[in-house]
């Protein structure tokens, strides 16, 4: 519905930004000023099923509504369809801008991060360029326990949560942490905890082989073992909990299905 309502939107000259940034239509791109501009910029081109249409350089081609094959520099509609096309030169030149501020942005937040405090711009920049950026949805596994990472990440919006599976008790550790596994990622170590998002999140995802790199001016710290014995009280806690739980659920049920049978009892003492 929506994808419908921006082509009558396009066609007529009046598109609306949010629905246009909402859409995706351009890549790589959250400036809202860009988008706006990109949007006033965009036309549609309708392809009939089975006509082939060659493309321009100078355009940037996004499907907006069927089906299409993009082959030979040539798209091939597979049924009607709906193609966006926009000034390529606008769009590369504004996804570039994001890409740099993004740089920029990622650069200021990794000197907050003791670990990085030793590199210097230049090679932050590096690091940065090298790594991706990566957008999760809530509750989403990055990290499990007794697995050797190849990837560290630095958390840029939202919140993490780090914690332990053990026994069938998953154990919070920490809800508060930015970087997680720099130390097991340089040495080949496998995690000691899971981690997940909680919320939606945005992320700097760092490769091993970048953060080798730079190994020698990183102030990495080994992590804390985590021991079990810190965890057996709290475990045995919440175990002890589930049955004392289960217990008064029993009873419960227990009860009322007495309860149940009382009223029977006495229809039948009567006769």
């Amino acid at each position: 519905m929506s994808k419908q309502l921006l082509k009558e939107q396009i066609k007529f000259g009046h598109c609306d930004p949010n629905l246009f940034k909402q859409l995706k239509i351009v890549e790589g791109i959250e400036n809202d000023a860009a988008i706006e501009l990109l949007s006033k910029r965009a036309t549609l081109m309708e392809i009939k099923k089975d006509k082939t249409v060659n493309m321009d350089d100078l355009y940037y081609y996004k499907l907006l509504l069927g089906d299409i094959v993009i082959r030979d520099n040539k798209i091939i509609a597979s049924l009607n369809s709906d193609v966006i096309l926009i000034n390529k030169g606008l769009v590369e030149y504004f996804q570039q801008e994001e890409k740099q501020r993004r740089i920029e942005t990622s650069i200021d937040m990794l000197l907050d991060i003791s670990v990085f405090k030793g590199l210097s711009y230049h090679q932050l920049k590096q690091m940065i360029k090298e790594s991706s950026f990566v957008k999760l949805n809530e509750n989403r596994i990055l990290f499990n326990q007794g697995v050797v990472p190849t990837d560290c990440i630095v958390l840029v919006e939202g919140q993490l949560q780090q914690y332990k599976s053990t026994e069938g008790v998953e154990l919070v550790l920490n809800q508060n942490r930015k970087h997680f596994a720099i130390y097991e990622c340089l040495n080949s170590k496998a995690m000691q905890f899971n981690v997940k998002t909680i919320s939606e999140c945005s992320l700097i995802k760092i490769n091993r082989s970048s953060l080798l790199k730079f190994e020698l001016d990183l102030k990495v710290k080994k992590e804390v073992n985590i021991d079990f014995n810190q965890f057996k009280m709290e475990i045995d806690r919440k175990k002890g909990w589930l049955k004392f739980k289960t217990k008064v659920i029993e009873d419960a049920n227990k009860d009322l299905e007495r309860r149940r049978q009382l009223p029977k009892l006495r229809t039948r003492s009567q006769y």
